[in-house]
């Protein structure tokens, strides 16, 4: 162990501590009774969840599915008609992007045309 050798104000030798930790006496916090106040628990972060937007998963979900190119061309169909051709064709579409389509509907061009649809 190494011991670092200090001149006091004095000019005599004092023995300082070969670490800043080992100059300062060590406590254990959270032992014994609590003195004072009960603090407050915490909540939960999944009791202050906020609801998740359903349409913004549905989007996400729905582009997910624009994005994958096992499922065949997405431009010029809309997302119905290539989930069905790609069904079809056995490519096993996620039924997921089937139920969106018919539980949201075809009237929103945003759930109807994929997203290429609007870039292109």
């Amino acid at each position: 162990s190494r011991v670092l050798v200090a001149l006091s104000t004095r000019g005599t030798r004092t023995m300082a501590p070969a670490k800043v930790t080992d100059a300062f006496q060590a406590t254990k916090r959270g032992r014994g009774v609590a003195k004072g106040k009960p603090k407050a628990k915490s909540v939960r972060a999944a009791d202050t969840k906020p609801e998740i937007d359903t349409t913004e998963e549905y989007l996400n979900i729905l582009k997910s599915f624009d994005m994958t190119s096992k499922f065949g061309p997405a431009l010029g169909l809309t997302r119905l008609e290539r989930w069905e051709r790609a069904e079809k064709l056995d490519l096993s579409p996620p039924a997921d992007v089937l139920r969106i389509l018919r539980e949201v509907g075809e009237d929103d061009p945003e759930i109807r045309e994929c997203v290429w649809e609007r870039i292109v």
